[in-house]
């Protein structure tokens, strides 16, 4: 701080804060503080004030407040208005260096095993991030969500409890898995001011976190193709109304697979458990005669695929036979009629090392922008998506 500088911030005994805030008023809308520069630190402005450094804090906040000054998670705080012509560098520099726990938290369902029979997805996803945590000098401790998804009013009582465990706790970090992502913005959002956050698979509505998931909707293009090749015309789709962007990115590969082949596509939507005749929609379509109802189904994931396969049986139809038949997820190897399931297999370990790797960048670069990763899929062929029948 210059000398000028000081002797203008002099501030008044009687009420220091007043006099900082108005002072560093003065000098933004002067302009010897342009939009996009950082503030002098807590301490250089203290030191030049002969204030404490509570009383700068205080003024800071009253000026972020008025919007003067724009202040982000660890970050020294900016000039603001924030425009876009404002040099992307202007606020990457921490505040301070901030020291972490180093335990990282993994908070997740368990998962069901009812057809994963070795391991689950979410055991193979702990795996790898703990293994690269371990590599880093890091410790996950797995907190879990508990062993039934049930609603997501009942999911987000559980998660809201378990993402205050984390904050009250002192991790160094978090990777979060979310099922109810429309309910506690505001708790993530505190939790991701607080400590390094990372979503995997869905990301919360309305909060910027660092993101980690696969390519939905590449996988399911190739997925429709591989049956458009294998000679399919006449190909559903099913999936559930979920507004999360791993199923909606799935829908949009199909619709535009079947685009590209030229082809009329069909979604047909399973209906929330409980409902009445739930497989309405999939009846009246797959009771059509032969030579107009589908010859191949689609669907979102393993365990819906295996659903529909029974429900399929229930009316006459066989799968390959009648119906090939894909999943998502590489859960379900197998289906209850032997046939090797055609599905999708997501890189578990591979999320899981790549969430620790952006986690870590995190600690590193407290003020980057967030990211969002997609770890590419594979289709996996078996026998359930055999070509169709002369």
């Amino acid at each position: 701080m210059t000398p000028l500088e000081t002797a203008m911030f002099a501030p008044s005994l009687k009420n220091p804060t007043n006099s900082v805030v108005s002072a560093l008023r003065d000098q933004i809308q002067s302009g010897n503080y342009k939009a996009g520069d950082w503030l002098p630190s807590e301490r250089s402005l203290a030191e030049g004030l002969g204030v404490d450094r509570r009383v700068i804090r205080t003024a800071i906040q009253q000026l972020v407040e008025s919007g003067l000054i724009v202040r982000r998670p660890h970050c020294r705080p900016i000039i603001g208005p924030i425009s876009d012509d404002t040099p992307k560098n202007a606020a990457a520099e921490p505040e301070a260096s901030h020291s972490y726990s180093k335990i990282i938290a993994l908070l997740m369902w368990h998962g069901n095993d009812q057809f994963e029979r070795t391991f689950t997805s979410q055991q193979r996803i702990f795996w790898g991030m703990n293994q690269a945590l371990a590599e880093a000098g890091y410790h996950t401790v797995y907190v879990e969500l508990g062993g039934r998804i049930t609603s997501d009013k009942e999911n987000a009582v559980r998660e809201a409890e378990h993402l205050r465990y984390i904050i009250n706790r002192g991790f160094g970090g978090a990777i979060f898995y979310p099922y109810a992502y429309r309910y506690n913005r505001e708790l993530v959002e505190e939790v991701r001011r607080k400590i390094p956050l990372v979503t995997i698979d869905r990301q919360v509505d309305g909060v910027d976190t660092d993101y980690v998931g696969v390519d939905n909707y590449g996988a399911m293009y190739e997925t429709v193709t591989h049956l458009v090749e294998a000679g399919h015309r006449r190909i559903a789709y099913v999936t559930k109304n979920e507004h999360i962007r791993p199923v909606q990115d799935r829908v949009q590969g199909y619709i535009d697979a079947m685009r590209a082949a030229g082809l009329n596509e069909l979604v047909l939507c399973i209906p929330t458990a409980g409902l009445v005749q739930p497989w309405t929609s999939i009846d009246a379509v797959f009771r059509l005669p032969k030579d107009e109802r589908p010859t191949a189904a689609v669907v979102f994931n393993d365990y819906s695929a295996v659903d529909l396969m029974g429900r399929l049986s229930e009316i006459g139809l066989s799968v390959p036979g009648d119906v090939a038949l894909t999943g998502f997820d590489n859960i379900a190897l197998t289906l209850s009629n032997g046939v090797g399931l055609t599905t999708v297999a997501q890189p578990y370990e591979g999320i899981g090392r790549k969430a620790v790797d952006v986690l870590l960048n995190r600690l590193q670069n407290p003020c980057a922008p967030t990211q969002s990763v997609e770890l590419p899929a594979q289709l996996i062929v078996r026998e359930s998506s055999s070509a169709p029948a002369p």
